[in-house]
């Protein structure tokens, strides 16, 4: 049998990947208004259970509440205090996870399926019966003051909080943050009163996933589907003000910062707009990847940086688009210059074929690789919930955008979304731009 030689010199041809074959969920709504996703899947036996609130920190009244209210869950119960809490999930080889960002909050059950339903029975009392007793609240001041006031030093947290404050203003849910002294103002009435009204389990989407049966459903049916309704989606205030008129540009003054760090960009359509995929490929084009155009500008070509990226992050009504980068303070002013030149090529001149099919191979593999396996394809599914209203087809929809998308159509988004004056720039150092 003779092998044929394997020419090095030449990339393997691209097969283009037309449709993503994915167990559909089965969804059905709880007694108490919660609505359930299945996923059988996988041929281990693992199971991944995640209760997404609609409770980010969007909804608080006071600083902190939605933050503290998911993560000091754990901290004790009616029932058991914080002790009992973690040496019974130990014990069953189970342990949890929570999560909080703008819009949700969520926490995540990791444990085999002949322990679920002794786990669930534990994660049930946390998920409804929290105390959050004072000294762990205290410990959560103590700790997150210091850890804060430290995160404040750094260059890249106040070029970050700059970018946002003048994306929407100080005082937008998406462009306020907490300071230090926040943590002495927060109370346990506060934390208390945010998790009764929106970490309810009425107000709540579940994710079961991974080698399941009717049996795990109906673990779930009666354990977290009974509760009472409480506050239900439909009474929360969903909208938001609108983004506040700020400069937009910024630049914070850090005394002896050897580095500068810069963000700049701009508010973006939501992930259910029909441009947003478009504006995928273009972002991983501009700094989605390693060998991306700012990575092979800034990084290889000038040495201004160790690593640029630029990236969409979505929210529940729209998405930011930003660059970030941290590069020495003398050539500051040079590299803010070159991210702009790489936006306007954008603008300019039409992406050429051979790099646009790398970007899609990129893109589908990192696709793929984001769906290997029961719990991964649970993570999708709670970003379909999330940010696409659970728009099952958008996986397909994204395939199929990212394999016919031509250069003229990059272009046509790139002047239409990516033009350079329109942008937000904020940056912390020593060194203006």
């Amino acid at each position: 049998m003779t092998l044929s030689k394997l020419n090095r010199k030449e990339p393997p041809e691209r097969r283009a990947v037309r449709k993503i074959e994915l167990p559909e969920p089965s969804i059905s709504t709880l007694p108490n208004g919660a609505k359930l996703a299945v996923i059988n899947a996988g041929t281990q036996d693992i199971v991944k259970m995640e209760v997404i609130f609609n409770g980010g920190t969007r909804y608080q009244k006071k600083i902190l509440s939605s933050q503290a209210a998911v993560s000091l869950m754990c901290e004790g119960t009616t029932t058991r205090n914080s002790n009992q809490l973690a040496e019974q999930l130990d014990f069953l080889g189970s342990f949890l996870q929570h999560s909080f960002d703008r819009d949700f909050a969520s926490v995540s059950l990791f444990t085999t399926r002949k322990h679920f339903a002794a786990s669930l029975e534990v994660v049930a009392d946390i998920l409804t019966n929290p105390t959050y007793p004072e000294n762990e609240l205290e410990i959560f001041r103590k700790k997150g003051k210091q850890s804060l006031t430290v995160e404040l030093e750094k260059v890249e947290t106040l070029a970050k909080q700059g970018f946002f404050q003048c994306l929407f203003g100080p005082d937008h849910p998406y462009g306020s943050f907490a300071t230090p002294d926040d943590f002495d103002k927060l109370s346990q009435p506060d934390v208390a009163d945010f998790h009764k009204n929106f970490h309810n389990l009425s107000n709540s989407f579940i994710i079961l996933a991974g080698r399941v049966d009717e049996h795990e459903v109906k673990t779930v049916e009666t354990l977290l589907g009974a509760n009472s309704p409480g506050r239900r989606l439909g009474a929360l205030n969903n909208s938001l003000p609108a983004a506040a008129q700020t400069p937009r540009e910024k630049f914070t003054y850090k005394e002896n910062a050897i580095q500068s760090a810069v963000r700049i960009g701009k508010q973006m359509v939501s992930r259910n707009h029909p441009d947003y995929i478009g504006l995928m490929v273009l972002n991983t084009i501009l700094g989605g990847y390693f060998g991306s155009r700012l990575m092979q500008n800034l990084r290889e070509d000038k040495g201004f940086t160790y690593g640029i990226s630029s990236i969409l992050i979505p929210y529940r009504e729209t998405s930011v688009f930003m660059i970030g980068t941290e590069v020495g303070r003398e050539v500051t002013k040079p590299a803010v210059e070159e991210i702009y030149n790489e936006l306007d090529k954008l603008v300019r001149v039409p992406v050429p074929a051979e790099e646009l099919e790398l970007v899609k191979s990129q893109m589908t593999g990192d696709l793929l690789r984001t769906l290997d396996g029961p719990l991964a394809i649970a993570d999708s599914i709670a970003e379909l919930y999330q940010y696409n209203n659970m728009n099952l087809n958008f996986l397909d929809q994204t395939i199929e955008t990212i394999n016919t998308i031509t250069s003229n159509k990059l272009q046509s988004l790139a002047i239409s979304y990516f033009n350079p004056d329109e942008m937000v720039k904020s940056v912390a150092g020593a060194q203006p731009f």
